[in-house]
């Protein structure tokens, strides 16, 4: 069989030989111009393949064999007519570490090998220089002029050799026109290689005297000469065709000849070619994919250890494509890979397992050894150093292990990794040295304008406006403000399917899926929050697919639990999501247990006091994730305290030492306000500042405190600080108004007043709310009666039916003309129905109550109020059982009257409680 093929082979390459020389006869000196990339269709011959050019032992076993070599014999089973195989498989190895080895082995077949002849000794050694880049040693030699010396002997392929040498121009001086000279003779005495090289030139449109053949030709011709016979080079000559049409660099690019070309060569045995036929069926590349010859192929190149196939095969073992899914599968190829000294093996193991979750402290250890490894290699990139330093920060926080974690964020920002300039730049500004707070500037400067890092906007504006020592350098900051997202308008509470196509919102949803999509927990919330609104049926969809983004981002799934929690459109979604998030706090995550606490403290009515049970609660699971626990939880519990008569929360001694460590700035803030003696809070305050965002709400923070801790000046710094980010947007005005009105003074109650007024004109519902707590608190140098009826009239109108009620008891708080006035514009009880026909209980008890009032009829009245005390309404309870006892509009039932009166005391009403505890006494 072998016999046949290379007859057929060897048909080939006579008839390309005499084509060529033909060629050459009518050669005329005549330039060829640069034309359209010939296109060439020249198939693989039609023959029984035989693995000729399969690899009879794996690499490892092939280093292990001439590892050992004494360098006296060959090893054992090798024969001198293996060696050219075995050898160049070792140079392409690595020839500086196998240099030694090899030249021995080819000195050696020089004195015993009768066959081996000086030409291919000098061949096999000049390329074992240039393979090794050792072209000084070369030179000394003297191998090369040895080798041009062989003159009109040398054969064709030694003369094209020598002619690469002269173009390449590194192990002898570069001499094209020699060169050239050189590539002329060869291809005239049918060297197909030199046929090829300078059919790729004239087809680029170089010129070279004394080659007139058309490149269309010369690539055919060349191609068929090339094939040869069916020997153990046959492969890498049938590689060099199917690249040609691969990378259409000098022919017409064809990938289904490429892709048939290397599956010629793969049926040869080629793993290299199964591999790249493998990868077309990957990739498709204009072809049609058959998974069998995928496979077929794959499976070939990966036996054969080819690296790019073993993480193949570990890939389609992660997707489940064709495979099992089987991420263990995965692992232990990658695995594989790295012990072989795969830097991509070693990757693709920590993609992995960042992707199934780091959830113990055995996988953490895995994680950390694995990206130890993988930092050890001299062009590792720089993430694994910043995911190091990250790992560092985390388990001791930042206060501690800096110079580890500088020399690690150092290495990475040296290999340009844009997280290791990030964490480095921080670094350098939590020092409060001024030279340090330059050295973050320009890191910040350069991640926002060259690596487009929108994150470290945030931070160059930290360090321009709030910890300059001087006071905000605004005009230093002016350039870069366009890019600050804080600027930005913000996405309104509600969004309705019309304005999606505005491109205020377009733009601003835009901006929150990239952060959601970049890990950001808090904006994959927000998200879920709109989407959820915007399509309720698809709400678990919705929930599941942000969830399933999250799993990865530290915060993330509970950011997306806690909002979907607020959005959910019914009781039983919204009891799914609570489990959901009651399953992920009990398995230990820090971030659920916090989010379950703040649900509990905002599941409380706005009128009612949290009861003990929630409170107990809340605290058990705050003080469960211990200091890392987010301040505003702290403040927010805090505050349910004091609503409920209670002491201020006091954290534990251990808790206070767990936020010296790892505490945010609000969390270090009330650790100071909590600390015993002034040393110790003055120890919170001042590591508070050195990690204090640079945004409104850490401003307005640190303003109130310092109030409280009599540090007025630091409050008019946090003062300068916020007017210094210039605040045009809503919410940033209301903000500001906030810090305004923490000051105290008259002058700062009228800056907050305006700003709160301009915030309102702007359509931002917060700053309604906060004009009419403005205009009850009855501050007569800034009540502005015409404005307090617009506010009201504003909010009425634009109330959803649960905010409704609320609206209504700011009208009853109002001055009477005011309230006339606006009662005399707004129809409450046409408002109240619409709430109650869309199923708000206080909105039909109120509506009962105005039937009542105006002499409407008692039937539709009580229909209004069983609705709402069927619906769970205390007082609405309450007033039922009132009308049973006394038969207001209804029969009287002494029964049904005790019956209601029950309801309203288990409810929770403390009229209702009283009433039956005195019926009980009678």
């Amino acid at each position: 069989m072998k016999r046949h093929v290379n007859r057929a082979c060897s048909r080939l390459r006579r008839a390309a030989v005499a084509g060529l020389l033909s060629a050459a006869v009518f050669a005329a000196g005549v330039s060829t111009a640069r034309a359209e990339k010939p296109a060439i269709d020249f198939r693989p011959p039609d023959i029984q393949p035989a693995k000729v050019c399969a690899q009879r032992k794996s690499d490892d076993m092939l280093k292990l064999q001439w590892s050992s070599w004494d360098g006296e014999r060959l090893p054992p089973g090798i024969e001198y007519r293996d060696l050219d195989t075995e050898l160049a498989r070792l140079r392409n190895i690595d020839a500086n570490q196998y240099f030694d080895t090899i030249k021995k082995a080819y000195n050696l077949r020089a004195k015993v090998d009768p066959y081996y002849n000086r030409t291919a000794y000098l061949l096999d050694m000049i390329s074992l220089y240039v393979k090794a880049e050792r072209f000084a040693d070369l030179r000394e030699t003297g191998f090369v002029a040895e080798l041009e010396a062989t003159g009109p002997a040398a054969s064709a392929a030694t003369v094209n050799f020598l002619g690469d040498l002269y173009l390449e121009g590194r192990a002898v001086p570069q001499n094209e026109q020699r060169g050239l000279q050189r590539k002329l003779q060869a291809a005239y005495n049918g060297n197909p290689n030199a046929v090829l090289d300078l059919a790729e030139r004239t087809a680029m449109g170089q010129s070279v005297a004394g080659w007139d053949m058309p490149p269309k030709l010369a690539f055919t011709l060349g191609f068929s000469s090339l094939l040869g016979n069916l020997d153990s080079g046959i492969c890498e000559r049938v590689r060099r065709i199917a690249r040609a049409f691969e990378t259409g660099e000098v022919i017409a690019q064809d990938h289904a000849l490429a892709e048939e070309w290397y599956r010629f060569a793969a049926e040869l045995g080629d793993p290299e070619a199964a591999w790249k036929a493998a990868r077309y069926q990957l990739s498709g590349d204009g072809l049609a994919q058959d998974d069998t010859l995928l496979m077929r192929y794959l499976t070939q190149a990966y036996e054969a250890g080819i690296v790019p196939a073993r993480l193949a095969m570990g890939s389609l073992y992660e997707q489940g494509r064709l495979l099992t899914q089987d991420p263990v599968a995965a692992m232990r190829i990658y695995d594989a890979l790295a012990a072989d000294g795969s830097q991509d093996g070693l990757i693709a193991a920590i993609r992995l397992q960042e992707r199934e979750g780091i959830d113990t402290e055995e996988d953490e250890q895995e994680y950390r050894e694995r990206l130890v490894k993988l930092a050890r290699f001299p062009d590792a990139p720089g993430w694994p150093f910043s995911r190091l330093g990250t790992m560092l920060q985390d388990e001791y926080g930042v206060f501690a292990q800096e110079n580890a974690r500088e020399n690690l964020f150092q290495e990475a920002a040296n290999r340009d990794d844009p997280e290791g300039k990030l964490q480095l730049g921080r670094l350098y500004l939590q020092r409060g040295d001024e030279a340090d707070r330059q050295k973050a500037i320009a890191l910040f400067e350069d991640l926002v304008a060259e690596d487009g890092k929108s994150l470290a906007i945030d931070d160059l504006r930290n360090a321009l406006l709030c910890r300059a020592p001087d006071g905000p350098e605004a005009d230093r900051w002016a350039p870069w403000q366009t890019l600050d997202p804080d600027n930005l308008p913000e996405l309104p509470d509600h969004i309705k399917a019309e304005d999606l196509a505005k491109p205020e919102i377009a733009d601003a949803l835009a901006r929150l899926q990239a952060a959601a999509l970049g890990g950001s927990g808090q904006a994959a919330g927000r998200l879920t929050t709109i989407l959820s609104d915007l399509k309720p049926a698809q709400f678990q969809n919705i929930v599941a697919h942000w969830r399933a983004m999250m799993t990865a981002s530290a915060g993330g799934e509970a950011s997306v639990l806690q909002a979907a929690h607020a959005a959910a459109p019914d009781d039983a979604s919204r009891s799914a999501v609570f489990d959901a998030l009651k399953a992920l706090a009990d398995g230990g995550d820090p971030y659920a247990k916090t989010a379950l606490a703040e649900i509990y403290l905002a599941d409380v009515p706005a009128d009612e006091v949290i009861d003990d049970e929630t409170l107990e609660k809340a605290t058990a699971l705050i003080e469960a994730v211990g200091g890392s626990v987010k301040g505003s939880s702290l403040w927010r519990l805090d505050d349910a305290y004091r609503a409920a008569g209670k002491k201020e929360f006091q954290p534990s001694d251990a808790m206070m030492t767990e936020i010296a460590t790892v505490g945010d700035f609000e969390a270090m803030l009330f650790a100071a306000a909590r600390s015993a003696d002034e040393e110790t809070a003055a120890f919170y305050y001042e590591r508070a500042l050195s990690i204090m965002p640079c945004d409104l709400n850490a401003l307005a923070r640190k303003a109130r405190y310092a109030l409280d801790a009599g540090r007025p000046d630091d409050a008019l710094n946090a003062l300068d600080a916020a007017l210094a980010l210039s605040p045009e947007q809503a919410w940033q005005q209301v903000k500001l108004a906030d810090i305004y009105l923490a000051l105290g003074s008259i002058d700062d109650r009228k800056e907050a007043y305006d700003l709160y007024v301009a915030a309102f004109r702007q359509g931002y519902e917060p700053a309604a709310w906060r004009l009419l707590d403005w205009f009850s608190s009855g501050d007569g140098p800034f009540y502005d009666e015409a404005l307090h009826e617009e506010v009201l009239l504003h909010q009425l109108r634009n109330a959803g039916p649960a905010e409704l009620y609320s609206v209504v008891t700011k009208l009853g708080g109002a001055p009477q003309r005011v309230s006339d006035n606006v009662l005399a514009k707004f129809d409450l009880k046409d408002a109240y129905r619409g709430a109650a026909i869309a199923g708000e209980p206080v909105a039909m008890r109120e509506l009962s109550k105005l039937l009542m009032q105006d002499g409407s009829t008692p039937d539709e009245a009580t229909k209004w109020l069983t609705g709402a005390a069927t619906a769970g309404d205390p007082e609405a309870m309450l007033m039922l059982a009132q009308s049973y006892a006394f038969g207001l509009g209804v029969e009287p039932s002494a029964e049904k009257a005790r019956q209601w009166l029950q309801a309203a005391a288990s409810a929770g009403d403390e009229t209702a409680v009283t009433l039956l505890s005195i019926m009980r006494v009678q």
